[in-house]
């Protein structure tokens, strides 16, 4: 986590492993969708189908994959999953650690939100500031690479010499 961690007290371990070396993967429409590897059942399939739905992906959005990553026990109601979505055809091995993070904080958000949420904030914008200071973070050793901020109800993560979209993520 960077410097400007909302946490109090944290430590997540660091993975750094590629999505396809550590969740399933299958093909909806024009995307894959990564879900857990614990977590291939039917619910989760039809959970994670209907969020692509919703926003349109795999029907004309820009949207190569979604990774819908529930966490091991977490197991939460689709709307509740902070998803992120990869507008380029691969994600660069700089930012794969953001994946393991929206995992941890699919898993893990709620606990840490009732420690360390702040008085009248809401879980979704708490989780959305934390993600945001993991992907500065992730994107703050390659400031020739990578830009990345929040806007609203998301996080995006963007090619600076492109300027095209790499990664958003959203609830």
């Amino acid at each position: 986590m960077g410097e400007h961690s909302p946490l109090k007290s944290f430590a997540m371990k660091l993975i750094s492993k590629s999505p396809y070396e550590s969740f399933h993967v299958f093909n909806y429409a024009t995307i894959e969708i990564f879900i857990e590897q614990k977590d291939v059942n039917t619910k989760a399939i039809v959970d994670s189908i209907t969020v692509c739905r919703r926003h349109g992906y795999g029907q004309g959005v820009k949207a190569k994959v979604v990774y819908f990553l529930r966490g091991e026990s977490f197991k939460g109601n689709y709307t509740e999953v902070l998803v992120g979505v990869l507008e380029v055809k691969q994600l660069p091995p700089e930012l794969y650690e953001i994946i393991h993070c929206l995992r941890f904080w699919n898993n893990e958000g709620k606990k840490y939100f009732e420690m360390n949420g702040e008085k009248g904030e809401q879980y979704q914008d708490f989780i959305l500031r934390c993600i945001a200071a993991d992907c500065r973070a992730f994107v703050e050793p390659h400031p020739d690479l990578f830009i990345t901020g929040k806007g609203g109800k998301h996080v995006w993560v963007t090619d600076l010499q492109t300027g095209e979209r790499i990664l958003i993520i959203h609830f």
